[in-house]
């Protein structure tokens, strides 16, 4: 079935796997279902209303929904929805749980943060398909993802290894200082959400920080704790650029080859 880019990114958004399925796709309409929806609901099922703890913040009407759209879930919009239909009535002891820290949270706000971005990833890859896909090393939307979790590591794999090297270098050096300056707490969702929602777009650090930095405890704020934060959220904001620079060189290297049919037979995922 021939669908319109911008359609399959809109349905891909809304249920995702729809958009691969539509056009030809099954093997990876079911990763991408998998993918986005499994991690949410590994995470919901430990926060559950605790992921609504933006929204606990004193505010009137819509207003008090403007936080949560400035963090990666609100990408799946498909699955935040229907969490959103599940949330109990705001209560005051409905509010006082939310705002409970949980055992695991950093983990658990880790899968609902990347299931935000793993919706983004597969959206963009139904939009590529549907636009007429081009094979090279690597899909665009593949050498984006792998940079989002390993900066420049999308840039190697579609082929401009010393590139992607000196890219990942930097962007985890930013990173990895702004851990040691704040003491191993600058990267803390739980503790500072909108920091956090920069810091998200280098994967791979946000992982590394709900692993180890995150759950530690902080009895004093280190002497350097802000310059720490903020080199954290730097990294994440660079990290944008090299995974859109990944995709770019993907594609880049993908245009020389014979497009594939959006409807043609799946080789493989």
């Amino acid at each position: 079935m021939a669908l319109r880019p911008g359609v399959a990114a809109i349905l891909s958004f809304g249920v995702p796997g729809l958009a691969h399925l539509l056009v030809g796709r099954p093997v990876r309409a079911i990763l991408a279902f998998a993918s986005v929806c499994g991690l949410f609901a590994l995470g919901y099922a430990l926060l559950q209303d605790r992921l609504w703890h933006l929204s606990a913040v004193p505010a009137q009407g819509w207003m008090r929904w403007f936080p949560v759209l400035l963090q990666p879930e609100f990408v799946n919009f498909g699955c935040t929805s229907v969490a959103a239909l599940l949330r109990g009535a705001d209560s005051p002891e409905a509010l006082r749980h939310i705002l409970l820290p949980r055992p695991g949270e950093h983990l658990a706000m880790l899968a609902t943060g990347a299931s935000g971005f793993c919706a983004a990833f597969w959206a963009a890859d139904a939009h590529w398909l549907a636009g007429g896909a081009r094979l090279g090393r690597i899909a665009p939307s593949a050498a984006a993802a792998m940079s989002w979790v390993l900066p420049g590591a999308g840039h190697v794999v579609a082929g401009q290894r010393s590139k992607g090297v000196l890219l990942g270098v930097v962007v985890i050096l930013t990173f990895a200082l702004g851990i040691v300056f704040g003491g191993g707490h600058s990267c803390d969702r739980a503790q500072m959400p909108f920091w956090w929602a920069g810091q998200s777009i280098f994967g791979g650090g946000v992982a590394f920080a709900a692993l180890w930095t995150g759950p530690q405890k902080m009895l004093e704020y280190p002497p350097m704790f802000d310059l720490g934060v903020i080199l954290c959220t730097v990294a994440g904001l660079m990290n944008a650029m090299v995974m859109t620079d990944a995709w770019t060189v993907a594609e880049r290297d993908a245009a020389a080859e014979e497009p594939v049919s959006a409807g043609a037979p799946e080789a493989s995922a």
